[in-house]
């Protein structure tokens, strides 16, 4: 089964999403960019979602 990954990652002092292959959006806070993703997750058409956010330290985590 194909599962969907975005990533919310910093782009030196700004927001992004990303995607396999693609970089989305520009925003000026980790939560602008959070917020949006997850509104993507919801509207995936049923399948299933991994959101991998960045640290402070640069590191991912999934959320």
């Amino acid at each position: 089964m194909i599962e969907v990954h975005y990533g919310v990652v910093q782009f030196e002092d700004r927001w992004a999403i990303i995607a396999k292959g693609l970089r989305l959006g520009d925003y000026e806070t980790k939560a602008d960019a959070e917020d949006v993703v997850r509104r993507m997750a919801d509207q995936a058409a049923g399948l299933p979602v991994q959101i991998h956010l960045q640290d402070a330290d640069g590191s991912f985590h999934r959320d």
